[in-house]
């Protein structure tokens, strides 16, 4: 129990690592882009701007962002969307890009007006129609409110997916079994029972002991997984791959394809470009 424990710990750590690294790349990214369009737009309309401006006012919005990241990343491992607490989760955070964009707004004004002081010896003020002003930007933090929760959402996903693969190999080195995810379960396969399997979308077509199964995984990793358990494979085709030890005979045909009759029975169609793989 100490260990899942500390397995999901660590896991939600390199989750907001990654997010906030990305996510701080991306928005000095978009800052810098829309301080170069002000300074451009300003040019066209033939405006003397002093360049430090915009500058001053997208950097300073990027770093109050920066700044209230972790927050959203705490409250967002807190209040995650699942399939089963969607709504509630919808709801919440709903509330919480609005407390974001207020906390953006104030440390914004913040920082822009210690900066308009100490840089360009100038005051600053934010508010001219109140209500209109935060109505205003709180449309604008919207959008990286919830591409952060995105980000967390979808990185999460692929971390797990991660950790699966990693324990799923690690049984096929120490134990020669196969676990693979078909739906909604888990099937267990002695990987040596393997006759072919066969890239079906999604999925893989798996023909072991008599039996057909559809395993949501790609046919690469499955030949990594066939590897590690010590079972002799051969990619026949992009889309088939055989246990050597169960392959009975090999013919060719005449456009330089070959077939391959299985112990089971079935006939695979090799492609040439994989035929010295079978040799």
């Amino acid at each position: 129990m100490a260990a899942d424990l500390t397995g999901e710990a660590a896991l939600e750590r390199r989750v907001a690592r990654r997010v906030f690294l990305i996510m701080t790349l991306f928005l000095i990214a978009i800052g810098v882009l829309n301080a170069l369009g002000i300074l451009t737009e300003a040019q066209r309309e033939g405006r003397v701007l002093d360049p430090r401006v915009p500058f001053i006012l997208e950097l300073t919005s990027v770093l109050a962002m920066v700044a209230l990241a972790p927050l959203v990343i705490l409250f967002e491992r807190r209040v995650p969307f699942t399939a089963e607490t969607w709504r509630s989760a919808l709801l919440w955070h709903a509330l919480g890009s609005i407390a974001f964009s207020l906390l953006h707004i104030a440390l914004f004004i913040v920082l822009r007006t210690a900066a308009f002081a100490l840089i360009l010896g100038l005051s600053y003020s934010f508010f001219t129609d109140l209500p209109t002003d935060l109505l205003y930007e709180y449309r604008k933090d919207i959008f990286p409110y919830s591409v952060l929760i995105l980000m967390l959402g979808l990185q999460r996903s692929l971390e797990e997916h991660r950790r699966e693969a990693e324990a799923a190999r690690a049984d096929a080195r120490q134990t020669g079994k196969l676990t693979l995810k078909a739906g909604g379960h888990t099937i267990f396969l002695d990987a040596a029972s393997l006759d072919w399997a066969s890239a079906a979308g999604n999925y893989v077509e798996i023909r072991a002991n008599g039996a057909t199964h559809l395993a949501r995984i790609s046919l690469a990793a499955l030949e990594q997984l066939l590897s590690d358990a010590g079972v002799d494979v051969a990619r026949v085709h992009r889309s088939h791959l055989v246990n050597r030890a169960k392959v009975r005979e090999i013919a060719p045909v005449r456009d330089g394809d070959f077939t391959i009759r299985m112990a089971d029975g079935s006939e695979l169609r090799g492609s040439r470009r994989y035929r010295q793989e079978l040799a």
